[in-house]
């Protein structure tokens, strides 16, 4: 009886220790699931991306590479800020190299030691008044079936951007054992299911490292009784609701702690509802970090207020990489417009200069052709072939021009039909010379 009494002491002692924690946050912990973004590894800039998925492993095949295309694609076209495109016309080529999957489970039986039942006694039983038969446990080596399931992938992202080119890791690997009988997850039931399960992975790790991706966290809220009301609002997503039950009054010691850390839990529930790159989203994230720094000062002995401050800060650095990435990507769009801008100036034509005065102009082909007609219209004079030739005749001033020419402004000059030549004295008038 002596040697039992320190044991108990020993026992409500630990339980007295216990139970500040346990006040706080209970023996079954209230929990709530906080949507945080997570920014890429590798930002993308431009309009237009193109995705290549390749392997040269034999155990990878087209479909495990389809899997991955997908959800890199999906992923890079959410925002609708992308879209995809063929390669040579891409402002960003992403390429992912699958070079190699295995995935291997195995099954065997080893011995471990167990306190089981070894056999059966009989006894006297007093209240009974009878022999009752009792179980004899022991340790014995019993048989324990193991189920080991192992693999990896590997998986590397290359991306071109405007900016340069680098490179991630979209690798994976899993290694698990299972003994007895426990319940097996679905992708450790057989090796095609594990296959799956680590290109599935894969994917989402590929596509993670391009574009922005939801990054869940859990966050505990302490169970005091007065914050039990705000913890309600909470765990239903009503979050403004909470932090405004939480702040109606303020506590001291230990209480107050508590009502801090739910009050920083509000404000980082508030911030994830933000875009990630934006001011509110940092403030709420800032004010959150206050509060569980304060938690922390007030009573410095729990440890779940540690945790906390180390994943707001987390965020704060998403945070930051996020509003680079959204400068960086402001610049190039304005980059792009000055080159367009100054290309579209370099392609505009010069103004045509004035034509000048011509000094005469060219006769118009309608003026001229009835002169011409009339001058082919006149017949030429017929000549003896025996008359003598006549020797011509010096040639006269030109003739003014028609009233044709001269109403279409044009000097034309027409020249007059040539007269027939007149009879020396010594031909008769047949033509004929005298005998």
């Amino acid at each position: 009886m002596r040697s039992i009494r320190p044991l108990a002491w020993l026992a409500l002692w630990t339980l007295a220790l216990a139970l500040p924690a346990a006040a706080k946050f209970g023996m079954s912990k209230t929990k709530v699931t906080l949507r945080r973004t997570r920014p890429p590894e590798i930002p993308l800039l431009g309009e237009t991306v193109s995705v290549d998925v390749a392997s040269r492993a034999r155990g990878v095949s087209d479909r495990h590479l389809d899997v991955i295309r997908r959800r890199v694609q999906e992923a890079v076209t959410a925002d609708k800020s992308l879209r995809i495109v063929e390669a040579k016309s891409a402002d960003n080529v992403v390429r992912v190299d699958v070079d190699d999957l295995e995935a291997r489970i195995n099954e065997n039986v080893t011995y471990e030691e167990r306190y089981v039942k070894i056999g059966e006694r009989q006894e006297w039983d007093d209240k009974k008044k009878k022999m009752v038969t009792k179980d004899v446990y022991g340790n014995r080596r019993e048989p324990v079936r193991v189920r080991t399931a192992r693999g990896r992938v590997g998986a590397r992202v290359a991306v071109e951007t405007p900016a340069g080119q680098r490179t991630a890791d979209a690798g994976t690997s899993y290694e698990r054992e299972f003994k007895g009988d426990v319940r097996v997850p679905e992708e450790a039931a057989s090796e095609s299911q594990l296959e799956n399960s680590l290109v599935d992975e894969a994917a989402r790790r590929a596509a993670a490292a391009v574009s922005f991706s939801p990054d869940p966290v859990e966050a505990m809220l302490a169970v005091d009784g007065e914050l039990k009301d705000g913890n309600r609002l909470a765990q239903a997503g009503l979050w403004k609701e909470a932090m405004a039950s939480w702040s109606a009054r303020t506590f001291k010691g230990d209480k107050e702690a508590s009502r801090l850390h739910n009050v920083g839990v509000a404000h980082e529930a508030l911030a994830y509802a933000m875009p990630i790159d934006s001011a509110e989203h940092r403030a709420e994230l800032e004010q959150a970090a206050d509060a569980y720094k304060k938690a922390l000062a007030l009573d410095p002995g729990e440890k779940y207020f540690a945790e906390p401050i180390q994943r707001v800060q987390a965020s704060l650095e998403y945070a930051g990489a996020a509003r680079r990435y959204a400068d960086e990507a402001r610049r190039w769009h304005e980059e792009r417009s000055k080159r367009s801008a100054s290309a579209s100036r370099a392609k505009r034509p010069e103004p045509a200069a004035a034509p000048a005065t011509p000094a005469a102009a060219a006769p118009p082909a309608e003026a001229a052709a009835p002169a011409r007609r009339r001058a082919a219209a006149t017949p030429a004079p017929r000549t003896d072939p025996a008359a003598p030739v006549a020797p011509k005749a010096a040639p006269k001033a030109a003739a003014p021009a028609d009233a044709l020419s001269a109403s279409s402004g044009v000097s034309l000059q027409l020249e007059p039909p040539p007269r027939s030549p007149s009879p020396s004295p010594s031909t008769c008038r047949t033509g004929r010379p005298p005998r």
